[in-house]
């Protein structure tokens, strides 16, 4: 079995990550440890007489993305470790839509049999304005979706 943990900063993906191979994990299933990063958004352009392209400031951005990417996959395989299971991980970088549909693209193009994802416990308002990547993911995914609750 195919097995998709979303993971993020989030202590409820923590706890997920956790609970999946603490409960529910079993021998000879291959787990994709899966983060989503954000794309560096280009800085404003001046126009004065001549067009400046804030170089510096877009490096800086493109740094941050890439520190966080690293930062998840260190935190989780340094996990996998310390529960002796084995791991993958991968790094998503959407094409501007969000996180959700980048996931559940990814889960098809994988032939994933299940994802797992933790739940921020968000209210409805919340949800709605801000967006929920579990529940993109309960109406969207084409493979059963495990959403995790924190304890």
């Amino acid at each position: 079995m195919k097995v998709v943990l979303c993971v993020d900063g989030s202590t409820s993906a923590e706890e997920a990550f956790s609970w999946y191979f603490r409960s529910f994990h079993t021998q000879g299933n291959e787990v994709l440890a899966v983060y989503v990063g954000n794309q560096p958004h280009l800085p404003s352009f001046v126009f004065y007489e001549e067009a400046v392209f804030p170089k510096e400031e877009f490096q800086r951005a493109v740094q941050k993305c890439k520190s966080k990417m690293e930062e998840m996959k260190a935190k989780y395989l340094s996990k996998a470790k310390a529960m002796q299971v084995n791991c993958q991980f991968r790094v998503l970088v959407g094409d501007g839509g969000s996180p959700g549909e980048t996931l559940a693209s990814f889960l098809e193009s994988e032939n994933a049999d299940l994802v797992i994802v933790g739940s921020r416990g968000m209210g409805k308002i919340r949800r709605t304005v801000l967006g929920s990547v579990s529940d993109f993911l309960v109406h969207h995914a084409k493979v059963p979706v495990l959403v995790f609750r924190e304890e």
